[in-house]
């Protein structure tokens, strides 16, 4: 029985070009939300009701299992992180926005937060990958007789 063999394309960016699209859409849209829902105050409102590190720890988690399902149906580790990187750099731009005692530039803003959210965002997309891909190759395939 020998195993399928993937090309290194195929690794990055999913098996199905128009999932990966999906995907990618996904994680726009998570930019979006997280950044509407800090810069109109709603997040103040969670914190208030939730323990801040239940919410961080509550996010971090179904990043990562969204990260995994990604990976377990099309394989790609970009999209895999790309759908953590995009809503924790959302959050860190405003974060960094908002924390900045002299007036930010938007470039140093968006340079600041994106790095903050490659620092916090990368790692729970490549955990996510490698369960997700770890659960792809373990669990058992239909085969047809």
């Amino acid at each position: 029985m020998e195993a399928p063999q993937r090309s290194f394309e195929a690794f990055l960016i999913g098996d199905d070009l128009g999932l990966t699209k999906r995907w990618g859409a996904i994680a726009v849209g998570l930019f979006t939300l997280v950044l509407a829902i800090s810069v109109s105050g709603y997040d103040q409102t969670v914190y208030s009701i939730v323990p801040g590190r239940v919410v961080v720890y509550g996010a971090a988690t179904l990043l990562v299992l969204l990260a995994g399902w990604q990976a377990y149906r099309n394989c790609g580790i970009i999209v895999s992180v790309s759908l953590c990187l995009a809503p924790v750099s959302a959050l860190f731009i405003r974060i960094i926005g908002e924390g900045q005692t002299s007036s930010p530039t938007a470039v140093g803003t968006l340079l600041l937060g994106v790095g903050w959210g490659l620092a916090f965002g990368v790692p729970p997309g490549i955990l996510g990958f490698l369960l997700g891909y770890a659960g792809r190759n373990v669990m058992p395939t239909e085969k047809s007789a």
